[in-house]
């Protein structure tokens, strides 16, 4: 009987890591995805709360220019918030 109850808990337990889990890949997959669609002219928001407009897209950075003062300066893709601009996917 002590056998039983504890087998279901462990079957709760790693059930409960294997969803968890999985929910944790799927938001870091669509995170990414987000990052690797910005394209140049974007306006973004940084973790920092800057708004900024994209102007170079490299392959782990963004270079990104301030509106107030055209300021240049280096962000990598990993401080980006949210994507401001829309872009049309159906339309190609």
């Amino acid at each position: 009987m002590q056998y039983a109850s504890m087998i279901l808990m462990l079957v709760i337990f790693g059930g409960m890591i294997f969803f968890m889990n999985r929910s944790q890949k799927k938001k870091q997959k669509k995170e990414q995805e987000e990052r690797d669609s910005v394209q140049v002219g974007d306006e973004i928001v940084t973790i920092g709360g800057f708004v900024v407009k994209v102007i170079s897209v490299k392959d782990d950075h963004y270079i990104v220019e301030s509106p107030q003062d055209h300021s240049k300066m280096k962000l990598m893709k990993w401080a980006l918030s949210s994507n401001n601009t829309v872009h049309d996917t159906t339309a190609k």
